[in-house]
């Protein structure tokens, strides 16, 4: 109830402030002046306009009443359907002459039905009688146009600017690397995370995430993954090498609630919902999870906006026997706002260790190809005396397969027609010792 309260009133705060944001133009090529959604920047673009004439069912011609930042240089805008994208299609509740609000942003709300939305075809609402109808943000309804017009920024600061997890406002470092039981070496490693840039799949717009192992920033590289949000608490992501979209998030979950993932053996059920305070002061919802089919004694933290507390991209992998992740530390604007157990204090917050061993058994491996179709090749650089125990795992570290070796091997294949396209690992034991596990994704 106090967190209620306390976010009630810095919503009231913020509708008295304004804030100064910079804006920039946007257009896209085509028969007409397009205003697409992935090409305004956040904060960028609140329009009040009014249909002049429909040409088509997917876009209608429109005029421009005002544009609040004043970044669109036409005096007409056309809102059409283009690489999947149909920004106008809710157009079709708008009849000629019907005055609207019409809001581009990149960041989901923190809401459903809301005004400021990341995909295109929620972001028209209507006014009548001067208020804007619909819920604008959470516990805002129907407000008048002068009101939202005024306060606008205000709003935008105190609904999104703390909670968003799709945001490049945010950075992760997370540890992660394979320590060998059999010979002591092994290396952790710190790598850093951030998203940046949009891409558009499936008619849903989503941000691309990047890694890089440097400290100083540099050198990142695009994971293949992308995220969006969909309000109220929803985190969704994109694989490119699947093409396809799967949940990772749902922060909307009650505690004793199971969270469906499509499986029942993927679910995850909540046992606990509480908040946590940053650093910056603000609050943040956390909720303890384990897998709904195992025993709860194995449990990970997810914190809004966050994630989870070891593997914040992929959340199932926080259960994988044996797999090296923890999240270290959190940014946001360059700010550090969380530091976990696994970093201890801010120094912790990168992290490179390497183990070694004298007199330790070397065992070179290597897993082709990577990605993967039909067959599974692995070989062995420097073949020892012992027999060879693989077992192939899902992402949950679920064993789907297995292959006994005997000693001296030097290569093998494995056929894996029939196991479902996604992510897998490859575990290897020496007399029962887990050596190390390798990832490999299999493709359609």
């Amino acid at each position: 109830m106090k967190f209620q309260t306390f976010a009630l009133q810095l919503l009231f705060a913020c509708f008295l402030v304004l804030q100064s944001l910079p804006a920039s133009s946007c257009s896209c090529p085509g028969p007409y002046d397009t205003v697409f959604c992935a090409a305004a920047g956040p904060y960028q673009h609140i329009i009040y306009g009014k249909v002049l004439e429909r040409t088509h069912p997917s876009y209608a011609r429109v005029a421009v009443f005002e544009n609040i930042h004043l970044t669109i240089p036409y005096d007409t805008i056309a809102m059409m359907g283009q690489d999947g994208i149909n920004c106008g299609e809710s157009l079709d509740r708008l009849s000629v002459g019907a005055e609207y609000v019409l809001a581009l942003f990149e960041e989901p709300a923190d809401g459903p039905d809301t005004f400021l939305l990341g995909g295109c075809s929620q972001n028209f609402y209507p006014i009548e009688g001067g208020m804007v109808q619909g819920q604008i943000t959470p516990g805002i309804r129907d407000i008048r146009y002068e009101t939202l017009r005024d306060n606008i920024e205000g709003l935008l600061g105190c609904t999104l600017a703390n909670h968003s997890f799709v945001s490049e406002a945010n950075r992760w470092n997370r540890r992660t690397g394979w320590i060998s039981i059999l010979t002591g070496n092994g290396r952790l490693y710190t790598e850093i995370y951030r998203f940046q840039d949009t891409i558009h799949r499936n008619g849903q717009v989503y941000r691309r995430l990047w890694a890089t192992e440097d400290p100083d920033l540099q050198g990142w590289e695009y994971t293949g993954l992308a995220f969006r949000e969909e309000p109220p608490g929803k985190v969704y992501r994109y694989w490119e090498l699947q093409q396809g979209e799967e949940l990772a998030y749902d922060f909307t979950a009650e505690e004793g609630e199971e969270i469906d993932f499509g499986d029942p053996n993927d679910n995850f059920i909540v046992h606990q919902i509480d908040f946590i305070q940053l650093s910056d002061g603000s609050s943040r919802k956390r909720m303890l999870v384990s897998l709904a089919r195992r025993a709860p004694s194995w449990t990970d933290y997810w914190i809004e906006g966050i994630g989870s507390e070891r593997s914040p991209f992929n959340p199932h992998e926080a259960f994988i026997f044996d797999f090296y992740t923890d999240l270290l530390c959190y940014y946001q604007n360059e700010e550090l706002l969380h530091v976990t157990d696994a970093a201890n204090d801010p120094e912790g917050c990168y992290q490179v260790i390497v183990a070694t061993q004298e007199k330790s058994i070397t065992l070179n491996w290597a897993v082709s190809p990577n990605p993967i179709n039909n067959q599974l090749n692995l070989s062995f650089d420097q073949p020892i005396p012992h027999a060879l125990h693989l077992r192939l795992l899902n992402q949950l570290g679920q064993e789907v397969g297995e292959r006994r070796l005997p000693a001296f091997t030097e290569r093998t294949s494995w056929e894996v027609a029939g196991l479902a396209p996604g992510l897998y690992f490859v575990e290897l034991q020496v007399e029962g010792q887990v050596v190390e596990a390798k990832k490999v994704v299999k493709q359609r």
